[in-house]
């Protein structure tokens, strides 16, 4: 019986952390793979055309940060 309630308790544990790592990633904020900028109002990210993430949609916005990383 008491294999039960141990197997019960490691089941509901491992719902818990599940379900703790769904809401991290929510949470997260996407980042654009070219420069790296967080999303938000002012920097809305968009498909990237090759297919390789998350990207700027103003693209010349996005080369300019590049250019100030790169100093």
């Amino acid at each position: 019986m008491s294999n039960e309630f141990d197997a019960k308790a490691l089941r509901e544990r491992a719902k818990q952390i599940a379900e703790q790592r769904r809401a991290e990633r929510r949470a997260r904020k996407r980042k654009c793979v070219l420069c790296g900028a967080e999303e938000s109002d002012k920097v809305p990210l968009g498909p990237h055309p090759d297919g390789i993430g998350p990207s700027c949609k103003d693209e010349i916005g996005c080369q300019q940060r590049r250019a100030a990383a790169g100093r």
